[in-house]
């Protein structure tokens, strides 16, 4: 072990440097108080160890510059970025173990920032401890302290344009973008931000590593700070809103006045220049620093992330969107798919055929799992949302290839339907049929939020699988084909109920798409509003007649709640159904224990009316229990008007 020269605080309490100086086993060979310490006077190899704070710590690393000196540093009250930035230990009698159990000081990086030495780190605009907060010593203080974090990312934020460029001996790579935050530090395992995300660095590998802070919109922000509050992020992993860069030297322009902070002081400038103190100085890290910081060295760049170009603009325009804007590449990959997607090509046909017929097939058999393939196969979901676009952006052309694609496929599922219908010797409504022609605002709430998915799953390629169950969710082709049906047996209410859903869905998907591709971006508002206003009067006009039957709904059902289970006089009520609302008829059965005569079945429809409170007509089936009755069971239907 070197020799030891024990530097201090005079301003501290004596008994406290007293107390500090037992903890050694083998004594400093010097005890130096810091305002008569001479770095001359030392000789080489030996070995400072300081009680000292931040302030002096600054003033003595510059003198230890390009000497052979050794510093190694204790807990001092007044040391909190130097404790931070080099990873001393908290506990006094461990950081004083950690000292003499050292084999050796190597020399470590330090960073500059406008020529000032920085402890621990730069913090450029909004920190990103926001995101990760500092390191606690227990469970739920951590859990607290992201807590407090997360409330904080709901409020207005400003992106800041940046200048960033790279200069080295080769090239000088510069790179035009936008940051709520920058970090920079010199070694990132004493830092809880890096030594969380960046592996790859090293003590003395002559490298700055900035982190950049770039979030697209405020729901990014939020979603993963609330992935954070239950899921702090552990392991080499960047969000996708984090560049990171390591270079030897940054500098950073901007447009504007930006505040940071070095060591927490706060400054503001337009311009700032961070580089590697260019010699090194010997100081020991805390231990658990020196084993988990390892690394190659080498220059690394992961800034495919930052918004530049119009993107840039866009969001240093104002405060950032809850909502990311879309980028002009996407704008290109979604219109040229939508402008595919409205043209009637004979695949779209042939699809549109086979899935009507299977949906008509699947109808009359009454069976669900049938009715569903048909609802994957179709393809009319795709023009839809290609007209919803049209519509928003104004773009004749892809409103009238879209408006001509759907009505080819209209007609032909109305032609295939209809023609099955003839050669099928059946003509019942079951459930599958019944289920497709009273359509009400439930319906409507269907359409919108499949609109939404649907607009939302074109938009990003990589959840484009989802558009299966977004197809099956809204079920254009069996109201289709319903309607075809009713056609076919020349049933005006089944033909217009249908019509009523089918037309349902496109209203509500057409709607509800062009809003999700507004709040995407792909529109501004000044565009859309013709669009917009021409689509809810749409809307508007098919959800009158479905509140209405939302509202029979809503009644038929307060009516069965009110009778089914009910005790009267003459027996228990079970099987209570509406048939008719206009005038009111009913099926009811009734539960007696006892037989009932002619003169019963009147009473019990005057009952009935007494706990509804208006007049009914009624159809009652009776049922009789064999203990009460000799003849045994019996059942009997009747009809009361």
């Amino acid at each position: 072990m070197n020799k030891l020269i024990f530097v201090f605080d005079n301003q501290l309490d004596k008994e406290e440097v007293s107390k500090c100086l037992e903890l050694f086993e083998t004594q400093p060979s010097k005890e130096i108080s810091f305002q008569d310490l001479e770095v001359k006077s030392i000789g080489k190899g030996e070995i400072l160890v300081g009680l000292i704070s931040d302030a002096q710590l600054k003033e003595l690393i510059p003198q230890l510059n390009q000497t052979d000196i050794a510093l190694a540093l204790l807990p001092h009250p007044e040391l909190i970025h130097g404790q931070k930035g080099f990873g001393i230990n908290k506990n006094m009698q461990d950081a004083v173990t950690e000292i003499q159990e050292a084999e050796n000081v190597g020399p470590i990086d330090l960073m500059q920032v406008n020529d000032e030495l920085v402890l621990n780190s730069l913090v450029i605009g909004e920190s990103l401890s926001i995101l990760y907060g500092d390191k606690s010593n227990g469970f739920f203080e951590g859990l607290r302290n992201r807590l407090n974090q997360f409330i904080k990312l709901f409020r207005r934020v400003k992106l800041q344009a940046v200048q960033i460029k790279f200069p080295n001996k080769e090239e000088n790579k510069t790179v035009d973008t936008a940051a709520m935050g920058i970090l920079a530090v010199a070694n990132c395992q004493s830092n809880v931000i890096f030594r969380r995300i960046v592996r790859d660095s090293g003590l003395n590998d002559q490298l700055i590593h900035v982190l950049i802070l770039v979030p697209k919109s405020l729901i990014t922000l939020i979603r993963f700070g609330l992935q954070n509050l239950f899921f702090p992020i552990k392991g080499n992993q960047l969000p996708r809103f984090v560049g990171y860069a390591a270079a030897e030297e940054v500098q950073l322009t901007t447009e504007e006045e930006i505040s940071y902070a070095i060591d927490g002081e706060e400054k503001s400038g337009k311009e700032i220049s961070v580089k590697v103190l260019e010699n090194p100085v010997r100081i020991l890290l805390g231990a658990q620093v020196r084993e988990e910081e390892a690394g190659n060295g080498r220059e690394v760049q992961n800034l495919e992330t930052l918004p530049v170009g119009s993107l840039r603009d866009e969001l240093t325009r104002g405060y950032l969107p809850w909502v990311r804007h879309a980028t002009s590449d996407e704008f290109k990959e979604l219109f040229k798919l939508l402008r595919e997607n409205s043209q009637t090509t004979g695949n779209y046909l042939v699809l549109m055929v086979l899935s009507t017929m299977i949906a008509t097939f699947g109808l009359f058999g009454n069976s669900s799992p049938v009715v569903i393939g048909a609802m994957i196969l179709a393809p009319l979901m795709a023009p839809i949302i290609s007209l919803s676009m049209g519509m928003l952006r104004q773009d004749g052309l892809l409103i009238k290839n879209s408006l001509v694609t759907i009505f080819w496929g209209v007609l032909l599922g109305l032609l295939f339907s209809m023609i099955i219908t003839w050669m099928t010797p059946l003509q019942i409504l079951n459930d599958q049929i019944l289920a497709r022609i009273r359509p009400n605002l439930l319906d409507l709430g269907v359409a919108v939020a499949s609109g939404m998915a649907g607009a939302y799953a074109y938009s990003k390629e990589e959840i484009a699988k989802t558009l299966a169950g977004v197809a099956i969710s809204v079920a254009l082709v069996p109201p289709l084909a319903v309607a075809g049906i009713g056609l076919g047996w020349a049933d005006w209410n089944v033909f217009f109920g249908a019509m009523l859903l089918l037309g349902t869905n496109l209203a509500g998907i057409v709607v509800a798409a062009a809003l999700t591709f507004l709040t995407l971006g792909f529109s501004p508002f000044r565009l859309a509003k013709k669009g917009l206003v021409i689509s809810l009067i749409l809307l508007a006009a098919i959800a009158t007649p479905l509140a209405l039957s939302f509202t029979k709904m809503v009644n038929e059902n307060r009516i069965i709640q009110e009778l089914s289970g009910q005790e009267i006089p003459h027996g228990l009520l079970r099987n209570v159904k509406v048939i008719n609302m206009q005038p009111l008829r009913l099926s009811v059965t009734i539960l007696s224990d006892r037989e009932l005569k002619d003169a019963d079945f009147t009473e019990i429809r005057e009952e009935i009316e007494d706990k509804i409170g208006t007049s009914i007509e009624l159809e009652l089936t009776l049922g009789i229990s064999m203990g009460q009755i000799n003849e045994g069971d019996r059942s009997n239907t009747i009809s009361t008007d």
